[in-house]
């Protein structure tokens, strides 16, 4: 990402690809709001809360001036990474490639390389928000999901945590894949949805998003090989058996607060925030090379916003 226009060409077509692709599963852009910043590092303003919601003498009487009031505000750093990968195409795989394939053949890399990418993304989220120190409150329920527990009222519970101690309604729930297994299965949240005697219908996370009268409920469907290089494959979902309630600003404001954000760098020599750069050739390698990279920062900007359960099936 750090090279010049004269030693690569960024590829129109191939970036806009990357721009409009998420592979299976990935939902790391959908959790917190994007913010894009004009500088790499600078400071963001954060709303003081108890300042907004503290009531002011609004009287005036004749003859006088309107009271003066300020509103106050603290303030924060972000730092947009650089985040890249490159890979290449060797002279022998376009000498064994069929005629006029080779554009699909770079394709295919800008795709692996915006998978992998997008995968490191999704870990830093997800393992951001699923650690009990990012959120303003956290708790294990009192009883499994898997035996007698009660999903609906735990989920309600947190809904209200979140709400009077902010002043403000979560709008999106996040479920780890067990614990959704869990929650749509449940006979309550059924029953209210579907209606008694269903007919063993599961519910949807439109429908249940309805019913806990939120803007969005979404379900983390990657999974992650956490094994090392040349091991055997260990496969688990990237978002524990956690369910995650909180509230962010629909768009990004200075006076309004939010759980997260993500800080999205766009840098001056580059065409979009999110490229595929096509290196030349290079006669020492035998090669071409594809890069794909972009700029970033994710952070927690209001952790009371948030409230965690946590191990929601394997509590006792």
């Amino acid at each position: 990402m750090g090279a010049t226009a004269k030693d690569l060409h960024v590829d129109k077509v191939l970036t806009e690809f990357a721009m409009g692709y998420r592979p299976a599963g990935m939902i790391a852009d959908m959790i917190f709001p994007m913010v894009t910043v004009d500088k790499q590092t600078d400071i963001y303003l954060q709303a003081d809360r108890g300042r907004i919601l503290r009531r002011q003498k609004t009287a005036r009487s004749p003859g006088n001036e309107a009271r003066r009031v300020e509103r106050d505000f603290g303030s924060a750093t972000y730092h947009c990474k650089n985040y890249a990968l490159k890979d290449m195409v060797t002279i022998e795989d376009k000498a064994n490639m069929d005629p006029g394939m080779i554009f699909s053949k770079v394709e295919d890399k800008a795709q692996g390389l915006l998978d992998d990418i997008l995968l490191d993304y999704e870990i830093r989220v997800l393992d951001m928000i699923n650690t009990a120190a990012n959120v303003g409150s956290s708790a294990a329920v009192s009883s499994g999901w898997g035996g007698s527990g009660d999903p609906l009222g735990d989920v309600n519970t947190a809904l209200d945590n979140v709400r009077y101690a902010n002043g403000v309604k979560a709008n999106k729930v996040l479920f780890g894949p067990e614990a959704w297994d869990t929650f749509r299965r449940d006979s309550t949240v059924r029953n209210l949805i579907l209606g008694t005697n269903n007919g063993g219908g599961y519910v949807n996370e439109a429908q249940v998003a309805k019913l806990l009268d939120v803007e969005t409920v979404m379900v983390s469907e990657a999974f992650e090989n956490s094994a090392d290089d040349g091991q055997a494959e260990s496969l688990n979902p990237i978002m524990v058996d956690n369910v995650l309630v909180y509230y962010v600003t629909p768009t990004a404001s200075i006076d309004r607060p939010t759980f997260g954000a993500t800080f999205r760098w766009q840098q001056a020599n580059l065409p979009a925030p999110l490229v595929v750069e096509r290196h030349p050739y290079n006669s020492r390698t035998h090669s071409e090379e594809v890069e794909v990279g972009l700029y970033q920062d994710e952070k927690i900007t209001g952790a009371s916003y948030g409230f965690l359960l946590t191990a929601v099936n394997s509590s006792t």
